[in-house]
């Protein structure tokens, strides 16, 4: 037999280190955007603390806060039973009931908060959150719509299309900030960086 040649000993070794399992692949996929959507805020926050002052990052800090605590109940956690159903039918429904809750609690939100803003801003403790207080229900639609999404996604392995979003939500919001920071916006460009990177996300 002959000597192998270079080019098939290379070829071998790429072989080699490709995933040997679908498994091994969807892993590696999520990783990889994982990686990519955490890598791209680190990238910019040294730009980002250029264009915005600690109070911007405050305000963001507490409107995150705020979207998290009703975030938690909006869907009313009928997402996590969309992996269940053996039938796609079944599982679709509890897709729509998801979203349709979601709706229901993003309306209620934004009733308090027509009613009780005042009130609200003066529990928070910072004048400059009152006006993104309006805000909270998109956010929280879209939280509730990206979760049931993320989920069926899961169910049908469309794990590029989940890492995908990952990395077009980081870098859409990183993006939108800086260019809002460019334009002189306060702490309402990094709120509606994180918006703008949600919403393409979902």
């Amino acid at each position: 037999m002959g000597a192998v040649k270079p080019w098939e000993r290379q070829r071998s070794m790429i072989r080699s280190l490709k995933p040997k399992s679908e498994f091994s692949h969807n892993v590696i996929t999520l990783m990889t955007g994982t990686t990519l959507a955490q890598a791209i805020p680190i990238a910019i926050s040294p730009i980002l603390t250029r264009l915005y002052t600690p109070e911007d990052f405050g305000v963001l800090a507490l409107y995150m806060a705020v979207t998290a605590l009703v975030s938690a109940i909006a869907t009313g956690r009928y997402e996590l039973a969309i992996m269940l159903p053996k039938n796609d039918v079944d599982a679709a429904n509890i897709v729509a009931l998801t979203i349709t809750v979601t709706s229901m609690i993003s309306l209620v939100t934004l009733s308090v908060v027509m009613i009780y803003n005042t009130e609200i801003t003066l529990l928070l403790g910072n004048p400059e959150i009152s006006n993104w207080l309006y805000i909270v229900p998109l956010t929280v639609f879209l939280t509730g719509v990206y979760q049931s999404l993320n989920y069926w996604s899961n169910r049908k392995k469309h794990y590029k299309r989940l890492s995908t979003s990952r990395v077009l939500q980081s870098g859409t919001g990183a993006g939108a900030s800086l260019s809002m920071g460019g334009a002189g916006f306060s702490s309402g460009g990094l709120i509606i960086g994180q918006i703008v990177g949600q919403s393409v996300a979902t």
